[in-house]
Protein backbone atom coordinates (compact mmCIF):
# COMPACT_ATOMS: atom_id res chain seq x y z
CA UNK A 1 0.00 0.00 0.00
CA UNK A 2 1.56 3.72 -0.63
CA UNK A 3 0.29 6.81 -0.06
CA UNK A 4 -2.92 8.16 -1.00
CA UNK A 5 -3.83 11.13 0.38
CA UNK A 6 -2.57 13.40 3.38
CA UNK A 7 -4.77 12.41 6.14
CA UNK A 8 -3.72 11.37 9.56
CA UNK A 9 -4.72 7.67 11.26
CA UNK A 10 -5.81 7.71 14.95
CA UNK A 11 -6.36 3.95 14.58
CA UNK A 12 -5.85 1.74 17.28
CA UNK A 13 -6.99 -0.97 14.99
CA UNK A 14 -4.94 -4.49 15.72
CA UNK A 15 -2.09 -5.18 13.19
CA UNK A 16 -1.68 -8.59 11.76
CA UNK A 17 0.80 -9.57 14.72
CA UNK A 18 -1.58 -8.57 17.41
CA UNK A 19 -0.28 -5.38 17.95
CA UNK A 20 -2.23 -2.36 18.17
CA UNK A 21 -0.27 0.93 16.18
CA UNK A 22 0.61 4.12 17.63
CA UNK A 23 -2.29 6.58 18.03
CA UNK A 24 -1.39 9.53 15.82
CA UNK A 25 1.01 7.62 13.61
CA UNK A 26 0.74 8.83 9.88
CA UNK A 27 1.19 5.61 7.47
CA UNK A 28 0.19 7.59 4.78
CA UNK A 29 3.87 9.01 5.04
CA UNK A 30 5.49 5.57 4.19
CA UNK A 31 5.56 2.32 2.08
CA UNK A 32 3.37 -0.41 3.61
CA UNK A 33 3.85 -4.09 2.58
CA UNK A 34 0.70 -6.07 3.28
CA UNK A 35 1.48 -9.64 4.60
CA UNK A 36 -0.32 -12.80 4.61
CA UNK A 37 -0.71 -14.32 8.09
CA UNK A 38 -1.66 -17.63 9.59
CA UNK A 39 -5.36 -17.60 11.76
CA UNK A 40 -6.54 -20.93 11.42
CA UNK A 41 -4.72 -24.56 11.87
CA UNK A 42 -6.62 -27.14 9.07
CA UNK A 43 -6.22 -30.36 11.07
CA UNK A 44 -5.67 -31.05 14.37
CA UNK A 45 -6.21 -34.51 16.93
CA UNK A 46 -7.99 -37.13 15.58
CA UNK A 47 -11.91 -37.62 16.75
CA UNK A 48 -14.53 -40.15 15.62
CA UNK A 49 -17.31 -38.28 13.35
CA UNK A 50 -20.34 -39.83 15.70
CA UNK A 51 -19.27 -37.78 18.71
CA UNK A 52 -15.57 -36.53 18.41
CA UNK A 53 -14.15 -39.12 20.79
CA UNK A 54 -10.42 -38.87 20.78
CA UNK A 55 -9.71 -42.62 21.04
CA UNK A 56 -8.55 -41.37 24.46
CA UNK A 57 -11.48 -42.34 26.93
CA UNK A 58 -13.19 -39.73 28.32
CA UNK A 59 -11.39 -37.38 26.30
CA UNK A 60 -13.61 -35.33 23.64
CA UNK A 61 -12.23 -32.10 21.03
CA UNK A 62 -14.35 -29.88 19.00
CA UNK A 63 -12.99 -26.68 17.17
CA UNK A 64 -9.73 -25.81 15.94
CA UNK A 65 -8.05 -28.06 18.07
CA UNK A 66 -9.53 -31.21 16.53
CA UNK A 67 -9.56 -32.67 12.70
CA UNK A 68 -12.90 -31.31 12.09
CA UNK A 69 -15.35 -31.89 9.24
CA UNK A 70 -14.14 -28.60 7.17
CA UNK A 71 -10.93 -30.30 5.77
CA UNK A 72 -8.93 -27.47 3.81
CA UNK A 73 -11.84 -25.10 4.01
CA UNK A 74 -10.79 -23.41 7.24
CA UNK A 75 -12.46 -20.30 6.89
CA UNK A 76 -13.12 -18.48 9.93
CA UNK A 77 -16.80 -18.91 11.01
CA UNK A 78 -16.87 -22.36 10.15
CA UNK A 79 -15.87 -23.12 13.36
CA UNK A 80 -18.80 -21.39 14.97
CA UNK A 81 -20.74 -23.50 13.36
CA UNK A 82 -18.67 -26.43 14.12
CA UNK A 83 -19.02 -25.28 18.12
CA UNK A 84 -22.83 -25.51 18.27
CA UNK A 85 -23.49 -28.52 16.42
CA UNK A 86 -20.78 -30.87 17.72
CA UNK A 87 -20.58 -28.52 21.54
CA UNK A 88 -23.87 -30.07 22.05
CA UNK A 89 -23.04 -33.40 20.78
CA UNK A 90 -19.87 -33.69 22.78
CA UNK A 91 -21.81 -32.50 26.00
CA UNK A 92 -23.94 -35.11 25.83
CA UNK A 93 -21.49 -37.95 25.09
CA UNK A 94 -19.18 -36.44 27.82
CA UNK A 95 -22.03 -36.27 30.44
CA UNK A 96 -23.38 -40.00 29.59
CA UNK A 97 -19.69 -41.41 29.60
CA UNK A 98 -19.06 -39.75 33.21
CA UNK A 99 -22.53 -41.28 34.30
CA UNK A 100 -21.33 -44.46 33.47
CA UNK A 101 -18.85 -44.44 35.75
CA UNK A 102 -18.67 -45.88 39.35
CA UNK A 103 -15.46 -43.76 40.10
CA UNK A 104 -13.58 -40.76 38.50
CA UNK A 105 -10.53 -42.95 38.32
CA UNK A 106 -7.35 -40.74 37.27
CA UNK A 107 -4.26 -42.31 36.31
CA UNK A 108 -0.80 -41.77 38.98
CA UNK A 109 0.88 -42.35 36.04
CA UNK A 110 -0.07 -39.80 33.77
CA UNK A 111 -0.33 -37.11 36.69
CA UNK A 112 3.53 -38.32 37.60
CA UNK A 113 4.51 -37.53 34.17
CA UNK A 114 2.92 -34.04 33.99
CA UNK A 115 4.36 -33.03 37.26
CA UNK A 116 7.99 -34.18 36.47
CA UNK A 117 7.42 -32.06 32.70
CA UNK A 118 6.63 -29.15 35.30
CA UNK A 119 9.64 -29.85 37.74
CA UNK A 120 11.47 -30.27 34.89
CA UNK A 121 11.11 -27.03 32.84
CA UNK A 122 11.19 -25.31 36.49
CA UNK A 123 14.51 -26.58 36.90
CA UNK A 124 15.99 -25.32 33.40
CA UNK A 125 18.36 -22.90 33.25
CA UNK A 126 20.03 -23.47 30.05
CA UNK A 127 21.58 -20.26 27.72
CA UNK A 128 18.33 -20.17 25.78
CA UNK A 129 15.39 -17.55 25.71
CA UNK A 130 12.18 -18.81 25.57
CA UNK A 131 10.32 -15.86 23.90
CA UNK A 132 13.77 -15.86 21.49
CA UNK A 133 13.04 -18.91 20.17
CA UNK A 134 9.11 -18.62 19.88
CA UNK A 135 10.08 -15.90 17.55
CA UNK A 136 12.60 -18.37 15.48
CA UNK A 137 9.97 -20.71 15.00
CA UNK A 138 7.31 -18.68 14.06
CA UNK A 139 9.77 -16.89 11.52
CA UNK A 140 10.40 -20.52 10.05
CA UNK A 141 6.85 -21.18 9.56
CA UNK A 142 5.82 -17.97 8.04
CA UNK A 143 9.35 -17.60 5.66
CA UNK A 144 8.31 -21.80 4.87
CA UNK A 145 4.94 -22.84 5.34
CA UNK A 146 3.26 -19.84 4.68
CA UNK A 147 0.16 -19.45 2.16
CA UNK A 148 2.40 -20.88 -1.08
CA UNK A 149 4.45 -23.30 -0.04
CA UNK A 150 7.03 -25.81 -2.29
CA UNK A 151 9.14 -28.92 -1.78
CA UNK A 152 12.56 -26.90 -1.36
CA UNK A 153 11.42 -24.69 1.23
CA UNK A 154 9.59 -26.54 3.33
CA UNK A 155 13.02 -28.88 3.57
CA UNK A 156 14.66 -25.74 4.29
CA UNK A 157 12.31 -24.91 6.97
CA UNK A 158 12.18 -28.44 8.76
CA UNK A 159 15.79 -28.37 8.82
CA UNK A 160 15.71 -24.76 10.62
CA UNK A 161 13.16 -26.49 12.68
CA UNK A 162 15.33 -29.15 13.98
CA UNK A 163 17.75 -26.71 14.61
CA UNK A 164 15.13 -24.82 16.91
CA UNK A 165 13.96 -27.94 18.32
CA UNK A 166 18.05 -28.70 19.56
CA UNK A 167 18.01 -25.16 21.01
CA UNK A 168 14.58 -26.11 23.24
CA UNK A 169 16.82 -28.92 24.93
CA UNK A 170 18.84 -25.54 26.57
CA UNK A 171 16.46 -22.97 27.47
CA UNK A 172 16.12 -21.42 31.02
CA UNK A 173 13.05 -21.19 32.75
CA UNK A 174 12.78 -18.57 35.22
CA UNK A 175 9.65 -17.62 37.05
CA UNK A 176 9.51 -14.28 38.84
CA UNK A 177 7.78 -11.69 41.05
CA UNK A 178 5.31 -11.44 38.32
CA UNK A 179 4.55 -15.15 38.14
CA UNK A 180 5.06 -18.30 36.27
CA UNK A 181 4.36 -16.70 32.43
CA UNK A 182 8.10 -17.66 31.49
CA UNK A 183 6.78 -21.49 32.45
CA UNK A 184 3.64 -21.32 30.32
CA UNK A 185 6.27 -19.80 27.29
CA UNK A 186 7.73 -22.67 27.45
CA UNK A 187 5.52 -24.69 27.34
CA UNK A 188 3.36 -22.88 24.25
CA UNK A 189 6.91 -23.37 22.39
CA UNK A 190 7.08 -27.01 22.96
CA UNK A 191 3.32 -27.35 21.86
CA UNK A 192 4.40 -25.00 18.90
CA UNK A 193 7.36 -26.89 17.74
CA UNK A 194 5.36 -30.35 17.69
CA UNK A 195 2.89 -28.43 15.94
CA UNK A 196 5.22 -26.80 13.72
CA UNK A 197 6.86 -30.78 12.13
CA UNK A 198 3.39 -31.45 11.99
CA UNK A 199 2.32 -28.89 9.72
CA UNK A 200 5.78 -29.16 7.43
CA UNK A 201 5.84 -32.90 7.09
CA UNK A 202 2.52 -33.85 5.81
CA UNK A 203 2.96 -30.61 3.56
CA UNK A 204 5.30 -32.35 2.07
CA UNK A 205 3.13 -35.29 1.53
CA UNK A 206 0.73 -33.82 0.01
CA UNK A 207 2.14 -33.05 -3.18
CA UNK A 208 -1.16 -31.36 -4.86
CA UNK A 209 -2.63 -27.92 -4.47
CA UNK A 210 -6.44 -28.30 -2.79
CA UNK A 211 -8.12 -25.57 -0.35
CA UNK A 212 -5.86 -23.75 1.25
CA UNK A 213 -3.17 -25.94 0.76
CA UNK A 214 -1.23 -24.25 -2.00
CA UNK A 215 1.75 -25.96 -3.34
CA UNK A 216 3.49 -23.68 -6.49
CA UNK A 217 5.56 -27.13 -7.44
CA UNK A 218 2.25 -29.07 -7.36
CA UNK A 219 -0.63 -26.65 -8.24
CA UNK A 220 -2.89 -29.44 -9.51
CA UNK A 221 -5.88 -31.70 -7.33
CA UNK A 222 -4.83 -35.04 -6.98
CA UNK A 223 -7.95 -37.52 -6.72
CA UNK A 224 -5.17 -39.76 -5.01
CA UNK A 225 -4.82 -37.71 -2.51
CA UNK A 226 -8.15 -37.27 -1.21
CA UNK A 227 -6.97 -38.84 2.11
CA UNK A 228 -6.59 -37.57 5.60
CA UNK A 229 -2.79 -37.33 6.45
CA UNK A 230 -2.39 -39.12 9.86
CA UNK A 231 0.67 -37.77 11.87
CA UNK A 232 1.93 -39.61 14.48
CA UNK A 233 4.96 -38.46 15.65
CA UNK A 234 7.95 -37.00 13.84
CA UNK A 235 8.38 -38.77 10.57
CA UNK A 236 5.40 -41.07 10.60
CA UNK A 237 2.55 -39.99 7.91
CA UNK A 238 0.10 -42.05 7.11
CA UNK A 239 -2.94 -42.01 4.46
CA UNK A 240 -6.56 -42.59 6.20
CA UNK A 241 -8.86 -43.41 3.01
CA UNK A 242 -12.19 -40.56 3.28
CA UNK A 243 -15.30 -42.79 3.41
CA UNK A 244 -17.94 -42.03 0.88
CA UNK A 245 -20.72 -39.34 1.18
CA UNK A 246 -23.85 -40.87 2.36
CA UNK A 247 -26.18 -40.90 -0.02
CA UNK A 248 -28.91 -38.90 1.69
CA UNK A 249 -26.05 -35.65 1.99
CA UNK A 250 -24.91 -36.27 -1.57
CA UNK A 251 -28.46 -35.92 -3.23
CA UNK A 252 -28.88 -32.56 -1.90
CA UNK A 253 -25.34 -31.48 -3.29
CA UNK A 254 -24.73 -29.66 -6.11
CA UNK A 255 -21.55 -28.70 -8.46
CA UNK A 256 -21.12 -24.51 -8.40
CA UNK A 257 -19.41 -22.68 -10.65
CA UNK A 258 -17.08 -20.32 -9.54
CA UNK A 259 -16.87 -18.12 -12.62
CA UNK A 260 -16.72 -14.56 -11.75
CA UNK A 261 -16.73 -15.10 -8.28
CA UNK A 262 -13.83 -14.53 -5.82
CA UNK A 263 -12.26 -17.65 -4.24
CA UNK A 264 -10.72 -17.45 -0.90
Amino acid sequence: MRRTGGSRSASSAPTPTGAPPTRGTTPDSRSNAPWSTGHYSMGGIWVRPEDHGTGVDGLYAIGEVASGLHGANRLGGNSLIELLVFGRIVGQAAAEYSAGLDAQRRSAEALDTARAEVDELLAADGPENVRSLQRALRDIMTEHAGVVRDESGLLEGLAELTAVEARINDVGVHPDIAGFQDLAHAFDLKSAALAARATIETALERRETRGCHNRSDYPDLDPALQVNLVWSGPGSVEREPIPPIPVEIAALMREVSTGGKLVV
